[in-house]
């Protein structure tokens, strides 16, 4: 046994000590890269205690000289009987959950039902009906912008939530139906089997075999859908022109004007509008660190 090694087992606070100095360099680059990542962030949020006039002072302040809470009640419309609100903000965010969780729904649940069809069933075209699926997610939004403000302008959806319901869910489906019909691929083939000889279904092995056993697959493709749909800014423009459908991405830019911006209230706006993200992040992480061989057999 050499002296080191007595020394480290004599004194392990010295040995972790001397761990933490051999990767302090380590450390001091990961909490610069994180600086760098949170600086915007924490700008934003120190920029909506700010005033509009300390928000452009030079030299800028980093911390409000007095916290304001007014920008907050001018986002959210929390303004005295007779006066007019001065953003669209709460009707942004309201059309933001909405068509959020309703387009995060359907493409969990038909995501799902394709997903199986394509990982677990055989029929003729199966590989290129997946691949034509996923080339359609292939194409960039911008191109098909003017079409759908033609279609939904003759259909008579324009300026609804339903078109950008219709619109989300189509074009993150193809993610979602990729995933889980390569998840379902890796589920043991003797689960299903056994539950047929048990007595399940065809049609009900999906909801209670395949689907407790794909959480982790099925909260990513939640997350990454509610965040695609909620931060979505070029269709929610495009397909609408009132407050009756906005976004909160469209709320916030309708904020800036020729002449002024509210540069104060814009920023609360965009704190609040960070909320419900960081909620569904927050209790939706555990499944997503889960392994995909979560629930498999063993031997």
């Amino acid at each position: 046994m050499t002296a080191t090694t007595r020394t480290s087992q004599a004194n392990p606070v010295l040995a972790a000590l001397g761990l933490v100095i051999r990767n302090a360099g380590f450390y001091l680059l990961l909490c610069t890269i994180a600086f760098i990542d949170l600086f915007p962030f924490i700008w934003i949020l120190l920029s909506s205690f700010k005033t509009q006039l300390e928000i452009f002072r030079w030299p800028p302040t980093f911390f409000p000289e007095n916290f304001v809470w007014d920008n907050y009640a001018d986002a959210l419309a929390l303004l005295p009987a007779g006066q007019q609100p001065v953003s669209d903000i709460p009707y942004g965010l309201t059309n933001s959950v909405v068509i959020s969780l309703i387009s995060t729904v359907l493409i969990l649940v038909l995501g799902a039902l394709a997903g199986y069809a394509f990982g677990r069933l055989r029929f003729p075209g199966r590989r290129v009906l997946l691949i034509s699926l996923m080339m359609l997610r292939m194409l960039p939004g911008i191109v098909l912008s003017v079409p759908l403000f033609i279609l939904a302008t003759r259909v008579n959806l324009f300026d609804t939530r339903a078109v950008l319901v219709i619109t989300y869910t189509a074009f993150n489906l193809p993610f979602a139906v990729w995933l889980l019909s390569v998840f379902f691929q890796e589920i043991p083939r003797e689960l299903e089997d056994a539950a047929l000889v048990d007595g399940c279904t065809r049609a009900s092995v999906l909801p209670r075999i395949y689907l407790p056993l794909s959480l982790p697959a099925l909260a990513t493709i939640a997350i990454l859908s509610f965040l695609a749909t909620w931060n979505e800014f070029l269709f929610a423009v495009t397909l609408t022109s009132s407050k009756t459908a906005k976004t909160t991405p469209v709320a916030l830019a309708s904020m800036q004007a020729a002449f002024q911006t509210r540069w104060a209230v814009m920023t609360a706006g965009a704190v609040l509008a960070s909320v419900p993200v960081l909620l569904l992040l927050f209790f939706a992480q555990r499944y997503i660190v889960r392994g995909l061989t979560f629930g498999a057999v063993k031997g």
